[in-house]
């Protein structure tokens, strides 16, 4: 408690800005506060999705089992079905023995954390990367030694990973790391790792005897219809995906994920899962695998899907657009997912202090995604992707500071 007291979570501190009273106290309006620090999805959730929760609550008995404990790895007609939905959009041959079902994937993580990493191990991410993991391995892994590999170019602002192949290669053999774990899309670049850098990490991985970790959280979310093949991997030795609907399915407050992986490694998740969570949600559970079913079958899914990337895609370019316009500043073009990396070449912190008092606008500081986020700030229009009008106000507001 005294580590956490000493050193703020980014995450802690940008979940604040979604509770009115906390932005009150900073003197603004939360109804005339126009945020782009929110790392979630504003679209509506399928309307098949709304319908399995009403099929279950409509229905005494079903309702009444919604209550039950389910196993400690989830439902097996859940399990069952994501193997369905992984073959439907990407061709994966994935059996229910390779995956278990939590409460999102920042639980699923945060317990994969805790019995993959032992002491004294070594563990290698991106810089920049998602923030929470770094709180995540402090909370639930003993004296875990951080690596940080840079993909970005600083001096001209653009993401570099495929430049670096080689580099990255020769940085994990020699320095052996236990765990690789990579996003893609990344949070918060919102680039799509290419297949060659993964093909390259997953290599490299198996000579060490490691584990190469993707989170997906964004998967469903990119523009581009031609996907990597490693968007199509089953789980192996020393691969396992990190998977929610959390995103694509705006589902972020109905707590639900999955992993994917080897079937000793989800032996292992039931075993901590019994002590951490018990088991995840029933009724959650229920309404997904519904869901999914009708959705796979009447062809609503691929239909959402498409429209909701479409939409994302389009409110990214607008997005891009006005940043050119009315901004100054370098940024990453997003290949999927919710945000826009932006160099602000100064603190981001003290610029987002700025931004906010002097414009009620709100914007992420880089500094808890990596060194190389320090002089840059994350904008995210996934909270505003239906009012495209507010983001246009929003830049516009921060461009007459600059």
């Amino acid at each position: 408690m005294e580590y956490f007291s000493k050193n703020p979570s980014h995450i802690k501190e940008l979940m604040s800005f979604g509770d009115p009273e906390y932005v009150r106290k900073l003197g603004i309006d939360p109804e005339k506060l126009i945020s782009f620090a929110g790392g979630w999805s504003n679209h509506d959730a399928p309307e098949n999705l709304r319908n399995a929760y009403n099929d279950i609550i409509a229905d005494k008995e079903r309702f009444h089992q919604s209550g039950s404990y389910s196993t400690s790895i989830g439902d097996r007609e859940l399990r069952k079905m994501i193997c369905k939905f992984e073959n439907h959009l990407y061709g994966m041959n994935i059996d229910e023995k390779q995956i278990a079902i939590g409460l999102g994937s920042t639980q699923i993580t945060s317990d994969l954390f805790s019995f993959l990493l032992d002491p004294g191990d070594k563990i290698l991410l991106l810089d920049p990367t998602y923030s929470n993991y770094s709180t995540q391995l402090t909370n639930r892994a003993e004296n875990i030694e951080q690596l940080y590999f840079s993909v970005i170019d600083e001096k001209n602002w653009e993401f570099i990973a495929d430049e670096k192949i080689e580099e990255f290669s020769e940085f994990i053999l020699e320095n052996k790391p236990k765990v690789v774990l990579l996003v893609s899309p990344d949070n918060p670049t919102s680039k799509v790792l290419s297949q060659s850098f993964v093909q390259a990490a997953l290599d490299s991985v198996k000579k060490i005897g490691g584990y190469l970790i993707i989170d997906f959280a964004y998967k469903e979310l990119v523009f581009d219809k031609k996907l990597p093949e490693y968007f199509s991997w089953c789980p192996s030795d020393n691969f396992i995906s990190l998977r929610t609907n959390s995103k694509w399915c705006r589902s972020l407050g109905r707590r639900i994920g999955w992993i994917e992986a080897s079937e000793p490694i989800i032996q292992y998740m039931g075993e901590i899962q019994n002590s951490s969570i018990l088991s995840p949600d029933k009724l959650h559970q229920m309404a997904f695998e519904k869901f999914l079913k009708d959705s796979i079958d009447d062809g609503s899914l691929d239909e959402y899907l498409e429209r909701t990337r479409e939409l994302y895609k389009k409110t990214s370019e607008k997005t891009v657009e006005l940043i050119k316009k009315n901004l100054n500043f370098p940024i990453i073009i997003p290949d999927g997912g919710l945000y826009v990396f932006m160099n602000v070449k100064t603190d981001g912190r003290d610029f987002v202090k700025k931004i906010l008092t002097e414009s009620g606008v709100l914007l992420t500081p880089g500094w808890g995604f990596g060194q190389t986020g320090k002089n840059a700030v994350r904008l995210s229009f996934g909270p505003l992707v239906n009012e495209v009008d507010k983001i246009e106000i929003g830049i516009r507001k921060i461009g007459e500071l600059f």
